[in-house]
């Protein structure tokens, strides 16, 4: 028998992990290793991490995350938590923290059984010194969250109360920020959806006589100071200013007809015209139900047709309404609830100016009835960028180009979904994420019982547009032929709930709910919920 040395043992242990490192992911090079771990989710990023000492130091470079953040986040249509700057001035650790909750939250939306990782509950409601009855009520009528604050404020309107709250993403609780008090009971809240604008914030407030006078107030806040200021005010009959629909930038736009009021200098207001549907008889309603601005125009959508004009301003300059004949698409059903859906999570600089239209397609979600039966029908408008301008010649045979549209209307919707009857409440945010209320059967505790539940869904962008587009365009296919199942968003339903909150017969039979309402912010992963006892839930899903 030949005997071996103790160093003879351990140059031939070491010699075999050698040649079996040789063979193992190990042996790779750097370079090929940052290549495959380019391939694998955020969250298997985050698995081999803890591997080994080189996993580990592999995964904290820079380049991991920034590429990890363009391939399973921007490039997917997910917004970017915090990206109030440019990508480049991120160190890897910001980058890390914010790829992993884009990626967490998105896993925890889609997956079979959402549920949220943390519930912060306060109450909105307090009774007023000068409201001894208490007559408004403790309902939490409307709830937002303050855009680009990254879900840390939140806006209740109770009775005659706007209150400002900041709920910090560590969970410590909810603080009070601000507080206005109307003279009246709120009957709609607007925010703005430009963070960067002094006006936060449009409420309505008055006579609850159909022909009564009430107030349209436009207040900015100051966080230093703890308080909000009256920065507008402009009074009117119910019937014309009622109802508000958007708020943008240094305008308000509400009524039908449109009215468009500029903030900045209150006594300017502005008629942007009216329209209704061709089909509509004598006596029949058309009502407007959203609007929406879309960089320079304005998506309208009545309850019988869909129509595009200018928006009020553009890059600081107002908009004449004499250069552009209204685009109109009616529907084949008459809209009883309806919500536009841009998607814009692309991060971009400040200074970067936006262009006219979007370059994906804006889609219309139009809650219909037919027969019947309730569905949600999805419409995608194409941006005209799929086309080649339109050149003729006039007489004298010098060039003229025809005006187009900035997108082209559907033939007919993309897709349809159907829906319960209880179906109420569609809300939507800037990354194409939102959600509906419905009435379902909840199964807790081996015991089935009615529920008022939050049903989320997507709207996403199809990766597979650019390239059915360019067959289209290489065969020439007329633009009345196009198959806009293959070049429209697509639009996906979360397998279950997002929240159940029980409820008994008599809420379902005078369809007065104790959830009220509800408010979503994409970036971080955040639902706020309002209920009829002045109640507020925050559900982080991140």
């Amino acid at each position: 028998m030949i005997s071996m040395t103790p160093s003879a043992s351990a140059e031939m242990q070491l010699s075999r992990q050698v040649c079996a490192q040789r063979g193992s992911i190990h042996a790779l090079p750097d370079d090929i290793m940052l290549l495959i771990i380019g391939f694998i989710e955020v969250k298997d990023i985050l698995s081999i991490r803890k591997a080994s000492k080189r996993f580990y130091t592999i995964t904290k470079l820079r380049w991991v995350w920034h590429d990890a953040m363009k391939r399973h986040v921007i490039d997917r249509g997910l917004p970017v938590p915090a990206a109030d700057a440019d990508l480049k001035a991120f160190s890897a650790e910001h980058l890390e923290a914010r790829a992993v909750h884009a990626a967490r939250f998105h896993d925890n939306w889609c997956s079979s059984k959402p549920k949220a990782t943390r519930k912060i509950e306060f109450r909105a409601d307090r009774p007023l010194l000068d409201d001894l009855n208490y007559q408004n009520g403790t309902s939490v009528s409307q709830i937002f969250f303050l855009p680009g604050r990254n879900g840390e404020f939140l806006v209740t309107a109770v009775g005659r109360v706007i209150t400002c709250w900041e709920v910090p993403l560590d969970g410590s609780g909810a603080y009070r920020v601000a507080e206005w008090v109307s003279s009246k009971k709120i009957d709609q809240l607007v925010m703005n959806e430009d963070p960067r604008h002094p006006v936060v914030l449009a409420y309505v407030s008055g006579d609850p006589n159909p022909q009564g006078a009430v107030e349209l107030c436009a207040l900015s806040l100051d966080t230093f100071h703890g308080c909000f200021h009256m920065r507008a005010k402009l009074r009117g009959h119910r019937a014309n200013i009622l109802p508000l629909h958007v708020c943008h930038g240094d305008y308000v736009i509400f009524g039908d007809p449109l009215i468009a009021w500029f903030t900045m200098s209150p006594s300017e207001i502005k008629t942007l015209g009216a329209y209704h549907s061709p089909t509509v008889q004598e006596g029949e309603s058309d009502d407007i139900l959203a609007v929406k601005v879309v960089n320079r125009y304005m998506v309208v959508v009545r309850q019988r047709s869909c129509a595009i004009d200018y928006a009020p301003s553009w890059n600081g300059k107002r908009i004449t309404y004499s250069a552009m004949k209204m685009a109109v698409m009616a529907f084949d059903n008459i809209v009883s609830e309806a919500v536009i859906v841009v998607r814009n999570t692309t991060v971009k600089r400040a200074d970067e100016p936006e262009p006219e239209w979007p370059s994906e397609p804006v889609t219309v979600l139009a809650r219909c009835t037919y027969d019947g039966l309730d569905t949600l029908q999805q419409f995608d408008l194409l941006p005209q960028r799929y086309f080649p301008v339109v050149v003729t010649e006039d007489e004298s045979g010098k060039p003229v180009n025809i005006f187009r549209f900035p997108c082209i209307f559907p033939p007919r919707f993309t897709r349809v979904v159907v829906t319960a009857p209880s179906c109420r409440g569609l809300y939507v945010t800037r990354s194409g994420k939102g959600f509906w209320i419905e009435t379902r059967n909840v199964t807790s505790r081996h015991s089935v019982h009615p529920a008022r539940c939050i049903v989320g869904f997507q709207v996403a962008s199809n990766p597979e547009s650019e390239a059915v587009m360019a067959e289209i365009r290489a065969a020439g296919v007329k633009q009345g032929c196009i198959p806009i199942t293959e070049v429209g968003n697509g639009l996906e339903i979360c397998r279950d709930a997002l929240y159940a909150r029980r409820c008994d017969m008599s809420e379902i039979l005078w369809k007065k709910y104790s959830l009220a309402c509800a408010a979503l912010e994409d970036t971080v992963g955040r639902i706020a919920i309002g209920d009829r006892m002045g109640k507020v839930e925050v559900l982080d899903f991140a």
